[in-house]
């Protein structure tokens, strides 16, 4: 449980579970750690505050930050563990092995019209 009226501040208290998570072991070297998002639903937080739980881990050694991706255990350099397929992707793979497969039926551009 968060102190939210201690004299700890709140990204610090959250900055020491993530960290005690991963010195544990609970979170490997590569894996990412909780999203921005994931911060703020879990500790009920504000992006400010979930943005400084990052800086800490990365000020701390324990973490790396790649733009556009997010932050993973360990020093950059470290290789990261296997993104999830976003659902996107998922969805089309699987009617590209559908049309593959036959069921369902290829389409492509029309043919253009001769005048």
């Amino acid at each position: 449980m968060l102190d939210r009226d201690g004299p700890i501040p709140l990204y610090r208290q959250i900055t020491e579970r993530l960290r005690e998570r991963i010195l544990s072991g609970a979170l490997k070297p590569g894996e990412p750690v909780p999203s921005e998002a994931e911060l703020q639903a879990e500790y009920q937080i504000a992006r400010t505050t979930a943005r400084r739980v990052a800086r800490e881990l990365r000020e701390q050694g324990v973490a790396y930050t790649i733009q556009g991706e997010g932050t993973f255990v360990g020093e950059p350099g470290i290789p990261r563990a296997p993104r999830k397929t976003p659902l996107y992707q998922k969805i089309a793979e699987e009617i590209a092995a559908r049309i593959r497969r036959g069921e369902i039926a290829r389409t492509g551009p029309s043919r253009a019209r001769r005048r």
